[in-house]
């Protein structure tokens, strides 16, 4: 707020202080008092008026930017009403319990919504997990009668029911998060045997090599997020001979993994948003599309430090590449 700014919210005291100082100096006139001490008055009474309001304008304008500075630095702004210092001024107190009720307000329906997410958090996961024991065995039936059509649409079921639980979980990572030492070439077995069906079937060849690598994370959110890219690449293979290619490089700080495939490829528009949710890019096949694959890949490995890129050219290959620190455990503890 500039002091001119200052001066208009004043200005009906300023021009009663003017009026009274213009009556005054007639009064002072009309009993023969000397026009230079009338004049000399008027001065030093607008020199000293000036000075003191110029002085509550920098004491306010301080006070204002404490409360604006206390704002910023809070994470949660909507507690600000408990610990804002609470106005002297008669209008301000008004306001400030204006405040005081709209925070509270507030965070009654903050909580109210929060005890309402994390109940139909807990009812998802729960029939997630219990819905994936009949699919389980649905699957192992049709396996063992040798119907794998059958099978391949329980396991996209069952693969879809996954992808639910672990979104629902992706915002609470570190409260079902086990670091552990991995061999990077097991878990990418453990990976294409969980696919083998939908491999054999687009006559997948694989070529992996320089896998041998220990990495430190979670398991399971590793698998899941590998299931992830290998279902997505398996999904937009589009030639007669498709190929998936799995290697990895080193350096000093970190692994990298690569999985490529030669699928459609990703138009280079495209590029820069295919980890947004929902979006299924502007030259493939919709039809058993998400959106949800890459974006719930991306998301889960920000939350466990590790880091995932993508390059593509159109028509040609698709290349996912995750970057795990090496030998280091993510602190989630900022």
């Amino acid at each position: 707020m500039s002091f001119f700014t200052y001066l208009e919210e004043k200005i009906t005291e300023l021009l009663f202080q003017l009026f009274f100082l213009s009556l005054v100096s007639v009064v002072l006139l009309f009993y023969g008092v000397d026009m230079l001490f009338v004049v000399l008055l008027i001065i030093v009474f607008i020199s000293i008026q000036g000075l003191l309001e110029w002085c509550m304008y920098q004491k306010k304008r301080s006070a204002s930017r404490q409360i604006i500075d206390l704002v910023d630095g809070l994470q949660e702004a909507y507690y600000i009403a408990d610990i804002l210092p609470k106005p002297k001024e008669f209008q301000n107190e008004a306001y400030y319990y204006a405040l005081k009720k709209a925070c509270k307000a507030m965070n009654d329906e903050i909580s109210r919504i929060t005890e309402e997410k994390q109940a139909y958090q807990d009812y998802v996961e729960g029939f997630a997990h219990e819905i994936k024991i009949p699919i389980g065995a649905l699957s192992l039936t049709f396996d063992n009668m040798k119907n794998y059509s059958l099978k391949k649409e329980t396991d996209k079921i069952f693969q879809l029911v996954e992808q639910m639980l672990y979104y629902a979980r992706s915002e609470n990572t570190e409260k079902d998060y086990f670091v552990k030492q991995l061999y990077l070439d097991e878990v990418i077995h453990k990976v294409i045997l969980k696919f083998r069906y939908s491999l054999m079937e687009h006559k997948v060849t694989i070529d992996i090599r320089n896998i041998e690598k220990i990495v430190y994370t979670d398991e399971k959110w590793l698998i899941f997020i590998l299931s992830q890219i290998m279902q997505n690449a398996i999904k937009y293979f589009d030639k007669q001979e498709n190929k998936l290619t799995i290697y990895s490089q080193d350096n000093e700080t970190n692994i990298l993994l690569m999985i490529e495939d030669n699928g459609c490829g990703i138009e280079a528009s495209d590029i820069s948003r295919v980890f947004e949710k929902g979006f299924t890019g502007s030259n493939r096949n919709k039809a058993n599309a998400t959106g949800m694959g890459l974006y719930l890949s991306k998301r889960l490995c920000d939350r466990l430090g590790l880091h995932l890129d993508i390059a593509s050219k159109e028509k040609e290959y698709t290349r996912l590449i995750i970057t795990f620190p090496r030998g280091t455990v993510h602190n989630f503890s900022k």
